[in-house]
């Protein structure tokens, strides 16, 4: 029995992965932590850029270990109490259809922020939260954040 939380690294997530946490340590069950990314979407396959030492680069091998990194320190800034079982990963491609993709049958809910945008806003930039709702075999626990 694990909680699948889906993260993105912003001050919202912070506070639903204590959420996710308080949750997990009354249910006696783990934590894993999960953060989509995508390449830009536009740039050709294999495109190689200048690193910080001056060396080319695949762009998608940067972004991920970018990634990597930026999990390791929101983790560390999240505080988590030792007695919850926390797994980590980052995984790519959009939100939402990682998120279904990472969901494994010892995942018993998702618990995930919202950003809270209601009307036009959210018929015009979608919603990952929404279309989770919609899609999961799962329960989907949304924390609203500040609007």
């Amino acid at each position: 029995m694990t909680l699948l939380v889906p993260v993105d690294y912003s001050e919202h997530s912070l506070r639903v992965l204590g959420v996710a946490a308080d949750l997990a340590r009354a249910l006696g069950t783990g934590l894993d932590v999960v953060f989509a990314w995508e390449c830009m979407p536009d740039a050709p396959p294999g495109m190689r850029v200048t690193d910080e030492t001056g060396r080319p680069r695949p762009l998608e091998e940067i972004v991920a270990e970018n990634a990597d990194q930026e999990m390791r320190e929101f983790l560390g800034r999240a505080g988590l109490p030792p007695e919850v079982k926390v797994h980590s990963r980052v995984v790519r491609g959009n939100a939402a259809g990682a998120v279904l993709a990472a969901l494994g049958p010892e995942h018993t809910m998702i618990v995930m922020g919202t950003h809270g945008r209601g009307g036009v806003k959210r018929w015009m930039l979608g919603s990952v939260a929404e279309k989770l709702v919609r899609s999961s075999p799962v329960p989907v626990l949304t924390v609203r954040g500040e609007e």
